[in-house]
């Protein structure tokens, strides 16, 4: 091993790493606001800036093997904002291979798992509207990644899955809740409209 400065080792690690926060703050807070753009269906907003600085993200803690670490959120956040895009957008789901950015497999399972909450928003705003359709497609988009999730059980090298897979599966259950109880009620109303008209 060559000989290196100690000094100037450490100081560029230590500035690598500022620069890394800096990255990671900015990836959170775009895929956050891109995610809100989605929700409000305001597509002309979204910045997809956020796959340069992944990418961006991506050499720079490659320099030094215990940075991998600062991956693992952005990547998470960044796989949950694209699918949800996808969904929303494009009415397709976006498997691991289509990514535009390459991330840890592990980060597209928990990211997608986040998907799920997003889209139970977007069932009730359905609901709220009597939508019906856009409510049910919604719907069957968290089926398919609650049936995605499930047959991982490597509770070991993918950590935080089954506290996710938990939480995937009580949304499921009460989005189903909410959707019976709507088809019930809109089956109601329309009866009630007949017999008054």
């Amino acid at each position: 091993m060559g000989k290196i400065d100690l000094m100037e080792y450490f100081e560029k690690k230590d500035s690598t790493r500022e620069e890394i926060l800096k990255i990671y703050r900015e990836i959170v807070r775009d895929c956050a606001m891109n995610i809100r753009h989605v929700q409000k269906m305001k597509k002309d907003e979204i910045s997809f800036e956020v796959v340069d600085k992944l990418r961006k993200l991506e050499e720079l803690t490659s320099e030094y093997y215990d940075f991998g670490k600062y991956l693992n959120l952005p990547q998470q956040e960044y796989v949950e904002f694209q699918v949800f895009y996808s969904i929303v957008f494009e009415n397709r789901y976006l498997e691991y291979h289509e990514l535009e950015v390459e991330v840890k497999p592990e980060n597209y399972i928990l990211g997608i798992c986040d998907v799920v909450g997003e889209l139970r928003r977007m069932v009730l705003e359905s609901i709220k509207n009597d939508d019906i359709e856009s409510a049910e497609r919604y719907y069957r988009f968290m089926e398919k990644i609650y049936d995605e999730v499930i047959k991982y059980d490597y509770y070991y090298v993918i950590e935080g899955l089954r506290k996710k897979q938990d939480m995937c599966r009580g949304i499921l259950e009460r989005t189903y809740g909410d959707l019976v109880t709507f088809v019930e009620n809109l089956k109601l109303r329309r009866e009630l409209e007949k017999v008054r008209g």
